[in-house]
Parts: structure tokens; sequence; C-alpha cells
């Protein structure tokens, strides 16, 4: 049985990760090894913390061409 003090704790721990994901400084894969959650408990502890899902900036990901198809067909 986990006790306040160890809780608290790992609250506190967490929270600064669960941020820097939230903002996109670290990956997913990054936060489930550093915290031992899957990736539902890490919506959870997001949505516990009032914290946005992380966005992916496409620009980085896709080619212009890419970009102007995917508005074609979804624009």
């Amino acid at each position: 049985m986990e006790t306040a003090v160890v809780a608290d704790t790992a609250s506190a721990q967490l929270e600064p990760l669960l941020a820097a994901y939230s903002e996109g400084r670290i990956g997913r894969r990054e936060l489930e090894q550093s915290t031992g959650l899957c990736f539902g408990e890490i919506l959870s502890q997001l949505a516990r913390c009032g914290l946005p899902l992380p966005r992916v900036d496409t620009q980085a990901y896709f080619n212009q061409a890419q970009r102007d198809l995917f508005e074609r067909v979804f624009g």
C-alpha cells in the first residue's frame, strides 16, 4: 500500500514529465520508459493535471505536395 508521502513524491516527479510530454519536449516512449505508465494511464494523468495532448507539427514531417493533397482531400 502506498503512503501519502510516497504518492505526493511520485506525483511531484510525474508532473514535470507530463508537462514536458504535453509541450512536445519529450516523446511518448521516453515518458513510458521514465514512468512505467502505459498510454492510457498517461492520458488519464494528463487529464488529472489539466494538461493538453501534445500536437504534432506536420510541417516537419510532410513535404509541400503532401500538405497540398491533404488540404484538397480534407480542407
